[in-house]
């Protein structure tokens, strides 16, 4: 399958946060409350495989055009605009676009996991060499396949697909969705002072739209371009989510930077600085905080049990309450994306691509203790990766994801498996003492270029490839993998055959 070309992007839209001023009118929660009926409705019926493939405007045209469709998700019966109907049903098709995107990835990773593509004999030069044939690769076929139904004609595909594709339901109701671009949205959008007053289009009365106006303070600046989301939270409080385009900063440094993601400090580069420093102690404690502060909500809750109910009911509205605690979960959280954010920013304005660990894929761990368990729970490693994504988008940075077996354990400037981590150390086989964090980043660097190991290449393979390597390494200096056992330069667990049998003297 030919490579899409990348188009070099000179701008980045993120989505920023304004609120609403004034009182809400009551008639915004019925319509957000019809809305949620809507995009409830549409995805019982799309949120399987009914969408797969298919075009948002395709779907809406069916549902127009089909009396038993219009009849169930049309705008008519749930009395709403032909305006923010169409866009409700947009916004609802890509969400579950979304979804289905996210499984094709995890699709791709098991077709190349298994597929190979096949290979055809090209003369070059005075030698005849194989090469990838694309044109006939079954690969390539099923992989295009899965832009459409088509792959359903494969029996293995099709159990991938239903693997990792969960069909989807939704109980959102507090959202309205706009677009200020739209024909019967043009001059609706006002401005006095600081404020900006949004006209949306509510329910019908008879044949006329019933509009509802919303003041929301905007600063300097009027969002009217693009999608715009109204949400209404549980203050209540309206929220506008709009979209905000920003030039991309390029950093003039092309250099690369191998990091290792880690749970006492967010990074550790490749060039020895621990980046994101004190995550884990935040983490820690406010783990700990919050296990102390549960075992005494759940004395509470014990004594509420047993007592009147009259003062079981002001035991659980005036000692029980979630408020508190969310708004201090809300603040650690808010602080560990800052400090990543800011620290992430910092390793763009000195680097031009990172190479870091692709830990998206469930990793199967061993017996941890509840209270490890418990902290690493609270690990923010996907927050980790959506920073180096989206940072690296507005510095005009590369992130490259490589496979992260085994980058702790190998020595990065022999590329074997001879050493040992203990902690933040890694010991190798002639008594240098390695910092273990930054050694696993130099690996990483290192395996960004490496040709043998891939992305989704499974870590028995790697394994494979490494104890090659470390057994050519001990060759070239007399040595074998079995006295390399036996002198403590290599684990055993390394072996091919386990623990070698000891020699009798």
């Amino acid at each position: 399958m030919a490579r899409k070309k990348v188009v070099q992007t000179t701008e980045y839209t993120v989505t920023r946060i304004a609120y609403c001023v004034g009182d809400i009118p009551d008639e915004l929660s019925k319509l957000a409350q019809a809305l949620g009926d809507l995009r409830s409705e549409l995805w019982n019926k799309y949120g399987s495989l009914q969408a797969w493939g298919i075009d948002k405007n395709t779907i809406i045209k069916n549902i127009r055009n089909t009396p038993e469709l219009k009849k169930l998700y049309g705008a008519e019966r749930f009395n709403l605009s032909s305006e923010i109907w169409e866009r409700t049903v947009q916004a609802v098709i890509d969400d579950i676009h979304a979804v289905q995107e996210a499984a094709i990835v995890q699709v791709i990773r098991k077709i190349y996991s298994i597929f190979k593509p096949e290979k055809k004999q090209v003369v070059k030069g005075k030698k005849t060499i194989l090469v990838d044939h694309l044109e006939t690769s079954f690969r390539d076929e099923v992989i295009k396949s899965l832009n459409s139904q088509e792959w359903q004609q494969y029996p293995l595909i099709s159990r991938w697909v239903r693997q990792y594709y969960k069909r989807g339901h939704t109980w959102v109701n507090n959202q309205i969705v706009i677009n200020t671009t739209g024909n019967t949205m043009k001059g609706k959008v006002s401005r006095k002072g600081k404020v900006t007053t949004y006209q949306i289009p509510g329910f019908m009365d008879g044949k006329k739209v019933a509009w509802i106006s919303i003041p929301i303070l905007t600063g300097r600046i009027t969002p009217k371009a693009g999608r715009l989301r109204f949400i209404i939270n549980n203050s209540p409080i309206v929220e506008l989510h709009y979209p905000k385009t920003t030039k991309i900063e390029v950093s003039p440094n092309k250099d690369s930077l191998g990091v290792d993601k880690g749970f006492t400090e967010g990074f550790y580069g490749s060039d020895g600085i621990a980046y994101a420093s004190g995550l884990g102690s935040v983490i820690n404690d406010a783990s700990d905080r919050r296990t102390k502060k549960n075992k005494k909500r759940q004395k509470l809750f014990a004594i509420s049990i047993k007592v009147a109910p009259a003062r079981r009911q002001r035991i659980l509205e005036n000692n029980l309450g979630r408020k508190k605690a969310g708004k201090l979960d809300r603040k650690k959280r808010y602080y560990i994306t800052q400090l990543i954010r800011t620290d992430t920013k910092k390793i763009f304005d000195s680097y031009g691509e990172v190479v870091a660990e692709d830990l998206s894929k469930y990793i199967k761990g061993k017996n941890r203790a509840k209270a490890v368990n418990r902290r690493l729970n609270e690990w923010s490693k996907g927050e980790l990766q959506k920073a180096l994504d989206e940072i690296s988008l507005r510095k005009g940075g590369v992130v490259k994801l490589v496979n992260p077996a085994y980058t702790s354990q190998v020595d990065h400037r022999n590329g074997t498996l001879l050493g040992k981590r203990l902690g933040d150390q890694f010991l190798t086989f002639d008594g240098v003492v390695l910092q273990a964090d930054q050694n696993a980043a130099t690996n990483i660097k290192i395996r960004g270029s490496d040709l043998k190991i891939t992305r989704f290449m499974n870590k028995e393979q790697i394994h494979r490839i490494l104890l090659e390597r470390t057994a050519l390494f001990l060759a070239d200096n007399g040595h074998s993998l079995e006295s390399a056992v036996s002198m403590g330069w290599l684990d055993e667990k390394h072996h091919p055959q386990g623990k070698p049998p000891r020699r009798r003297r």
